[in-house]
């Protein structure tokens, strides 16, 4: 799969896309060919996302050489986010690595344990961000599984889907490439796990794209001025081709603003909320300033008090495996950049 920044531009400008000021900006609440202009990237926004899409190339570089079986999941996971740390940006998520029927919001617990195991297929989810603006990709990696041909499936899928998307092209046409090129390898795609759009500081953003030819993805379009994660999922020929809900992953998010009374807990459910905003998080990221014992407290009395929310584990229903891969796009008026 390629990994390299890649532009194709709409039009005769042959400029690249590390020149940002050749760039026309887009025009508020015009219509195109029925897609609907938001407001315009500025072309610091558009460095940004630029910059957070470098940091998650080198990252994924650097992992598909580093995950071998009896690894810990924990490893992985501190390695990819140092990685993004190094590179000046942040993680706009925690670093999800799931193993075969797992899809998808695993990442590593304080001390855990787990490792990776043999004959597998690794899903390693990453996102990075500069001051609110992400950047998302995964891939998965064989640890000499027999299911190696999904992830080809599963690359195939995602390249042509970045090759055909144009500004204001509906998102049901990207959805049924997705969905014809994953069932040509005789696989099923998950129908229930969608790429999505992404805003600052927002991750899901509303918007999805289907792996599979929806109705109701017929009308809505890639916006100019808009940036999508595009995210194909793919099982076993004998999968249901849907996700369920497992326990917790590990992945936390901010669920309610009003702080708790406790004193000390409050002053803690602050300092989550100030750090992170609307971003998931994970609890290991809260230690080294909090402790170990009070921050697993802390979590836990949040947790019941549902002002915080963990994200379950996403299992495919017939516990068969699954291969990812994805990008981020960023829609311009006449271009579309895959920045990851």
């Amino acid at each position: 799969m390629e990994t390299g920044l890649k532009s194709r531009t709409f039009n005769s400008d042959p400029s690249g896309v590390e020149n940002l000021n050749c760039r026309r900006p887009l025009k508020s609440s015009v219509r195109s060919g029925g897609a609907t202009y938001l407001q315009p990237l500025s072309e610091e926004e558009i460095s940004n996302y630029i910059k957070a899409g470098r940091a998650i190339r080198e990252a994924k570089r650097r992992v598909q050489s580093f995950v071998k079986e009896g690894m810990r999941i924990l490893d992985i996971c501190e390695l990819v986010e140092k990685l993004l740390e190094e590179q000046r940006c942040r993680p706009a998520f925690p670093c999800g690595v799931c193993i075969n029927a797992v899809a998808a919001h695993y990442t590593a617990g304080i001390d855990d344990q787990k490792v990776i195991p043999p004959e597998s297929l690794v899903k390693v989810d990453m996102g990075a961000h500069v001051e609110g603006c992400i950047a998302d990709s995964a891939i998965t990696i064989s640890i000499n599984s027999e299911h190696v041909d999904m992830i080809t499936a599963a690359e195939e899928a995602l390249e042509k889907a970045v090759e055909v998307i144009e500004p204001g092209m509906k998102i049901y046409e990207v959805s049924s490439v997705i969905e014809k090129t994953i069932k040509s390898y005789g696989f099923k795609p998950i129908s229930n796990l969608t790429g999505h759009k992404l805003e600052p500081y927002t991750v899901h953003a509303g918007v999805t794209i289907p792996n599979v030819a929806s109705l109701e993805s017929r009308m809505a379009r890639f916006e100019p001025g808009g940036v999508y994660a595009i995210e194909p999922f793919v099982t076993t020929r004998e999968g249901a081709g849907e996700v369920i809900n497992g326990a917790g992953g590990n992945i936390l998010r901010v669920a309610r603003v009003k702080a708790p009374k406790d004193p000390k807990l409050r002053e803690f459910f602050n300092d989550v909320r100030t750090t992170f905003k609307t971003l998931p998080f994970t609890a290991r990221w809260l230690v080294d300033k909090w402790g170990k014992e009070f921050t697993k407290a802390a979590v836990e009395e949040l947790l019941r008090g549902r002002l915080l929310y963990e994200y379950p584990v996403l299992i495919e229903r017939l516990r068969k495996p699954v291969a990812q891969a994805e990008h981020t796009v960023l829609i311009l008026e006449k271009e579309v950049i895959v920045i990851t």
